[in-house]
């Protein structure tokens, strides 16, 4: 199923796939360090292949946003980790060419694919989950 929401995220927003893996791969990165275990489990289990994706290299995101993001990784306890975390995902991504407008319009095709494959709302609950960063990502 990732790869089906690659392509679809590529067709979607006009990236190309190796732009929309490493998006998706840091996405799942960020949710495998911040989500809560139970919901990110339950998406493991609807999104076969996101697993794998969480966990690999491109995943690997470095907590980002300069002084302002250490500031808030050291201040900010489990949610400040997370946020800081979350810019340097969002840093990674406007180097590969993906900005916030691809990163939304890419949230939107993967809950659709999710929800249409019997997924239901797991996405939405993993992202959720992450202290002080879900509220703001969930569509």
């Amino acid at each position: 199923m990732i790869e089906r929401l690659i392509s679809e995220g590529a067709a979607a927003t006009g990236l190309s796939e190796a732009q929309v893996r490493m998006a998706l791969a840091g996405a799942l990165g960020l949710l495998r360090k911040h989500a809560a275990l139970d919901r990110l489990n339950a998406l493991y289990a609807a999104v076969p292949g996101a697993e794998a994706l969480a966990n690999s290299p491109d995943a690997q995101v470095k907590g980002g946003g300069g002084l302002f993001g250490g500031l808030m990784k050291s201040a900010g306890g489990v949610s400040g980790a997370a946020m800081a975390d979350a810019m340097g995902m969002l840093d990674k991504a406007q180097r590969a060419g993906v900005g916030k407008p691809q990163l939304k319009a890419l949230l939107a095709v993967a809950q659709d694919q999710i929800r249409a494959a019997g997924g239901g709302e797991v996405l939405g609950d993993a992202i959720e989950s992450i202290p002080g960063v879900g509220t703001l990502l969930k569509r």
